[in-house]
């Protein structure tokens, strides 16, 4: 590739036919490495072919700088030269014969002045014959004694047909500058510079692939990566050709740097000068801060040597300025360095940085890329601990690194516990679980009274937000009032303070009023309290914008509001605010605990799906699902939103889940117990249920969180108790419950358990109150409860019509929750009922030719049932049971009852229930 050297070529032509008419010379042809000089070398050596010169090559080895006249010796192994002229040179050499004989002139030794005469009589002698050409490739690369053997040569031969032709890198040190210059003042010396390909001869270049219109459309881009270095132009098309074999479509005008790229600078820094390779690999760990200065420091040179390499670094098109021309170069040659030297590097980058006064930031980028294996100064804590809260709006996993990579190289135990902790508060964002290890060593301190006391509230505030309700307030009242001044402790009071609120406010669900209650019997009447908390919370979540300060005060406000007994959509409306502006925030961490408080609020309303969807949506951002508070209170929702749904299979699958110890010193330890609880239940197990719902309550005592809106592990209990048959302990449980609470859904749950205590004819008075009172709680699920009891009750005395519209409503009401257990403890059947039907349906079965209520008629008499009995169970008369079967065996062309269990199987039917 010789695009842009036409100009020096037709000079060393020139030169050539000069020395025909008898003037020896010497061209000194001068370039960066990369440009062509070798190739301009042999493109000359081919055009003196037709001259018939004789064309002696050197070519410069940095290996054998140090051996005298190993450059020179190339002469004896070159084809070119004639074979009586060996002779001759051995001796001049000091080379021994191949026979082994001793050189004609054994006085002459080859550094001696005696030896340069005999070499230049040589090629005197060779000249007088044929012109003569010596090209010497890299002669900074060539022993000092060769050089001086042909400048004595180009001295002593003026007018004899000899050339002598040298090409040296540019802008590197030479070991012996007095011998340069003797040969820079021969006086037939012509030197030639290469300069950086131009934009077009680039264009040329590229025109042999592209086209020429097209060529010049990319030659912009190819010159400005390439630095118009030839070798490094090459390198660029051979990436493309590579490239577009392999399928990869490179882009219409950039180049495609890549392997070849690559390996063209590797070969151009091995064959520059040494601190080349240095200053580009400062270059690279510097970036956009490097100045000379900065590199001067940082390598330890001086700035001279600095200012000589990046000007030939400018030259040979690696660098433009003081930045490198490619980001690829910067990164593979980090990439080559030791692990140990990079760290090296970074650390006297960021030391030196900061001495001149450069960003906080790119210090600390310095410092991470240093890494933990390095011994940092005291200062580059503080710098870490800056950087980490200025990139915490935008890079939450970049603060991270910076406040672990400060913790590991903080030497003071209580400033290191300080980091810790604000560590664990920026890892809450992005994922809950992984904050739990980081309170071991603040919790040990604090144990041995070792802990700062300003250290309290934000240790207290982390824990809060695991459920660790009880440490944190251990916490706050190991220093007694010693931090009530402090600000952040103060917030964390009252942070721990509102999510301790037992009592929830009359505040109406989506408007309706609530009166007070009075129970029917003993107990006496007690209005509802009136506590402000809802209200307060609603006022909360309009005015908080999201952020690290605010977080754990919104998600207690929500919970405050959804306990408030406030609508389903507006409470959906306030976690979609929440949601949002955490997702802008990219703060998966919180994402992941409002998910978990979202399910909770969804089980608490009735929507067992979803409350099982956003579970699984909180543990989808728990890394570290063992052990882990979070995933314990997600698991709990999912536990209990299955035990409701019947799913009990999918419950088990749940606790079979490894859960550690430590989750049980949480809150969210108690939800699990609960949820456990409930699923013995379920299975039939009351006195393993009441072990576990009594266990809850008496960590809830010991906590001081016995507050029944956060676990109503009284309601539990009294339920387990009345299961096992034991109505007095159930009974103690249940008044006090109604005579010390406020809340909607736990005075309707007490309501509903205590009607199970009182006479039949009382219950449904009792039970009226419960389902007034879960309507206004919200609680779907429970209401259904009540209205499936209070359904039974009007049964029990008689009134049928009655009961059967409130046993449709509850099991609409449960089968909107999802709740299929409940629906089958309501209406037994009416599930497979509805499901069978389909099913026939689309097998066309004879069943499918029956309506619901006649299926359900058909079923029971299928069953042995007789008319009064079915009239009794599906709350019709005689006579309406008499009609459907008529119409069932008329559809079903059967005769009567023994047919109909004849001609379809009992199993074919299912259970019957509804209303007819």
């Amino acid at each position: 590739m010789l695009t842009g050297r036409g100009e020096q070529l037709a000079k060393l032509v020139d030169e050539f036919s000069r020395c025909l008419s008898g003037n020896a010379g010497v061209v000194v042809l001068q370039g960066p490495a990369g440009f062509g000089k070798t190739a301009i070398l042999a493109k000359f050596a081919r055009q003196l072919e037709q001259h018939r010169a004789v064309v002696l090559r050197i070519t410069g080895n940095p290996g054998e700088r140090e051996v005298p006249l190993a450059a020179l010796r190339q002469l004896l192994h070159d084809p070119a030269l004639p074979a009586p002229e060996h002779a001759p040179l051995r001796a001049a050499l000091g080379v021994r014969t191949p026979a082994g004989a001793a050189a004609p002139d054994a006085t002459a030794t080859a550094e001696t002045p005696s030896g340069e005469r005999a070499f230049c009589l040589a090629l005197h002698n060779l000249a007088a014959r044929v012109p003569v050409v010596v090209l010497v490739d890299d002669a900074q690369h060539v022993d000092a004694p060769t050089l001086r053997h042909l400048l004595a040569t180009a001295r002593s031969v003026r007018t004899d047909p000899l050339l002598l032709v040298l090409t040296e890198t540019a802008h590197e040190r030479h070991r012996d500058p007095a011998l340069r210059t003797l040969f820079l003042q021969h006086p037939n010396l012509l030197r030639l510079f290469l300069r950086p390909l131009r934009p077009n001869d680039v264009a040329e270049v590229l025109g042999e692939t592209f086209g020429a219109a097209e060529a010049h459309r990319r030659a912009p881009s190819w010159h400005t990566v390439s630095g118009g270095n030839p070798l490094l132009l090459r390198a660029l098309l051979e990436d493309h050709h590579t490239a577009a074999a392999q399928g990869r479509a490179p882009t219409p005008a950039e180049p495609q740097v890549g392997e070849a790229f690559i390996a063209a600078v590797r070969s151009i820094l091995r064959r520059s000068d040494p601190i080349a390779e240095d200053l580009v690999k400062g270059l690279s760990v510097l970036g956009r801060a490097a100045s000379p200065e900065l590199l001067s420091l940082m390598l330890d040179v001086s700035r001279g040597t600095v200012t000589r390499g990046v000007q030939a670094l400018n030259a040979i098109g690696l660098m433009d300025g003081c930045a490198l021309r490619h980001p690829l170069v910067q990164t593979t040659l980090l990439d080559e360095l030791a692990p140990q030297g990079r760290a090296a590097l970074h650390r006297r980058a960021a030391e030196q940085l900061r001495r001149a006064g450069g960003s906080g930031l790119t210090v600390a980028e310095h410092l991470l890329a240093a890494g933990s294996s390095t011994s940092f100064e005291p200062w580059a804590v503080d710098v870490l601990r800056c950087a980490a809260e200025h990139v915490l709006a935008g890079d939450v996993p970049l603060a991270v690194r910076y406040l672990e990579l400060a913790c590991a190289a903080c030497a003071d135990p209580a400033q290191r516990v300080e980091i810790r902790l604000r560590l664990a508060a920026v890892l809450l964002r992005l994922d809950p679980s992984a904050v739990e290890t980081h309170l071991m060593e603040p919790l040990a301190l604090l144990d041995s009274d070792r802990l700062p006391e300003s250290c309290a509230g934000p240790l207290a505030r982390l824990l809060l937000a695991l459920g660790r309700v009880e440490e944190a307030r251990r916490t706050l009242h190991h220093f007694g009032g010693a931090g009530k001044d402090d600000p952040g402790t103060a917030d964390v009071r009252g942070i721990l303070d509102t999510a301790l609120i037992g009592s929830t406010p009359t505040t109406p669900a989506c408007g309706s009023a609530a009166p007070a209650v009075t129970l029917p019997g003993p107990t006496p009447a007690r209005p509802v309290r009136n506590e402000p908390t809802a209200l307060v919370a609603e006022g909360s979540l309009q005015l908080l914008a999201l952020t690290e300060a605010t977080f754990e005060p919104a998600v207690t406000a929500l919970s405050a509001l959804a306990r408030g007994n406030r609508c389903a959509a507006e409470i959906e409306a306030r976690w979609q605010l929440l949601t949002g502006e955490a997702r802008g925030w990219q703060t998966p961490g919180w994402r992941t605990i409002l998910a978990m408080i979202r399910g909770e609020i969804s089980l608490s309303q009735g929507n067992l799906h979803k409350a099982v969807e956003y579970a699984a949506d909180s543990l989808e951002g728990v890394t570290e699902e063992i052990g882990s508070v979070f995933a314990a209170g997600a698991i709990a929702t999912q536990i209990l939103a299955y035990t409701a749904m019947g799913r009990l299979n999918a419950a088990a699958r749940q606790l079979s889940r490894p859960v550690r110890d430590s989750v049980f010193r949480s809150v969210y330890g108690l939800k699990y117990l609960r949820a456990r609880g409930h699923y013995y239940l379920a299975t039939g197990r009351a006195h393993a249920a009441l072990g576990e719902f009594l266990t809850a309550g008496r960590l809830a005592r010991q906590w001081h969180v016995d507050q029944p809106v956060l676990l109503p592990w009284n309601m539990d209990a009294a339920e387990a108790w009345l299961r096992i048959g034991e109505r007095e302990p159930a009974e103690r449980l249940i008044r006090r419950q109604l005579d010390e609470t406020g809340s909607s859904r736990i005075r309707g749950t007490a309501l509903r358990l205590h009607a199970g205590l009182g006479e039949p004819a009382l219950r449904p008075r009792t039970l009226t109150l419960a389902v007034a009172e879960l309507e206004r709680s919200g609680d779907r699920l429970e209401l259904a409860r009540a209205l499936a009891d209070l359904g039974r009750a009007h049964r029990a005395l008689g009134e049928f019509s009655r009961a059967g519209a409130i046993t449709d409503q509850a099991w609409r009401l449960a089968k909107e929750c999802g709740a299929d257990a409940l629906c089958e403890a309501i209406r037994p059947g009416r599930l497979k009922a509805h499901e069978q039907s389909r099913a026939d349906d689309n097998e066309s079965s004879p069943i499918s030719r029956l309506s619901d209520s006649e299926i359900r008629v058909a079923a029971l008499a299928a069953r042995g049932s007789t008319n009064r009995e079915i009239a009794a169970e599906l709350y019709i008369t005689v006579s309406t049971v008499e009609q459907h079967l008529t119409r069932v065996y008329r559809k079903l062309n059967i005769r009567g009852r023994r047919q109909l269990v004849m001609d379809l199987g009992v199993d074919r039917l299912p259970m019957a229930s509804g209303i007819a």
